[in-house]
């Protein structure tokens, strides 16, 4: 098949969508399909059309207006035709156009998560339904999403490890790692009044990411920035704060033990419905947390495969 995804941005650019997408893609080539990635150009460092590993790659020009989307797409509207499938990652706007000259072609959503705003403003759960509606069929990132948003799942899913790492190499005490986006969002402010109470008995505290919440994070410790591989500090890390589903995979992978602070009700069901839920500390305050240190959970030893998660895919396409 020729199968076209959409999505905002693609690898280079560092994120859970750009890695889930990126992974899907490369086991549907083994498959042997024919993948294409439209997405917007985050670097002008970046090239405008490449083919990485088989797949397929244009950029567009970087932009925030619709309309300039849909004209950049426009220039596109001969890979659109001639797809077999479409397939937009929480980007089905970008498609709306084009869903009026192609009505019958098989077009299909991911949703990957929530918009960060709680009480979710309603706005936003109606263009969820709407995406919904003009879609052939749908896979949510999480249970939770079908609670929140009222979404009707085909499939749910939550991703799987990515990165390849041993579990059994020595882990360094008493280091925190924080892995994410330094945002409130996430719950920051809480994490750093756990890290205030770690960093004053002896603590080395690491964020690995980036975001508007930098300068408060470099008070405690290190800020690395975005990187483009997790296995250096996963390996060494035995104490992993994150909320992000595909690196509580990788951390669980390499036997450490994750640690997740939620805020809200939202967050609190996005984090229970996890799989391995089992294997995370979860907690709703900084004390709660910090006291969780020394409770160990047991290792996780069942992951999902990027080849399931492939599937799933192509047996959603065959819902027309």
């Amino acid at each position: 098949m020729k199968i076209l995804f959409l999505v905002k941005f693609y690898p280079p650019s560092i994120g859970g969508v750009e890695r889930h997408v990126e992974q899907v893609s490369q086991e549907l080539i083994k498959l042997g399909h024919q993948v294409t990635i439209l997405t917007l150009k985050h670097s002008p460092l970046i090239k405008t059309q490449e083919n990485i590993k088989g797949v397929n790659i244009i950029r567009m020009p970087y932009c925030w207006s619709k309309w300039k989307i849909w004209q950049a797409l426009w220039r596109f509207r001969a890979i659109i035709k001639e797809a077999d499938i479409i397939h937009c990652h929480d980007v089905f706007f970008w498609y709306l156009p084009f869903k009026f000259f192609y009505p019958f072609k098989p077009v299909y959503t991911t949703f990957h998560g929530w918009e960060g705003k709680f009480p979710i403003p309603l706005k936003n759960i109606f263009l969820r339904k709407i995406w919904e509606k003009l879609s052939f069929g749908n896979i949510c990132i999480g249970d939770y999403l079908v609670k929140w948003y009222k979404t009707k799942a085909n499939f749910i899913s939550y991703g799987a490890p990515i990165t390849q790492l041993k579990g059994n190499l020595p882990k360094k005490v008493k280091t925190a790692i924080f892995i994410g986006r330094l945002e409130q969002d996430l719950g920051l402010k809480q994490y750093l009044e756990a890290f205030k109470i770690l960093k004053a008995d002896g603590w080395k505290i690491i964020f690995v990411g980036n975001g508007p919440m930098k300068s408060n994070c470099i008070k405690f410790g290190r800020v690395t920035g975005f990187v483009k591989s997790l296995k250096p500090y996963l390996q060494v890390g035995n104490y992993i704060f994150t909320s992000s589903y595909l690196t509580i995979w990788d951390a669980l992978k390499a036997h450490c033990q994750v640690f997740c602070l939620y805020q809200n009700q939202l967050k609190q069901d996005y984090l229970e419905s996890f799989p391995a839920r089992k294997h995370l500390h979860l907690s709703c305050s900084p004390g709660e947390l910090v006291n969780q240190l020394n409770q160990p959970l047991p290792f996780c030893s069942k992951f999902p495969t990027w080849q399931e998660i492939a599937k799933i895919y192509l047996q959603l396409w065959q819902k027309k």
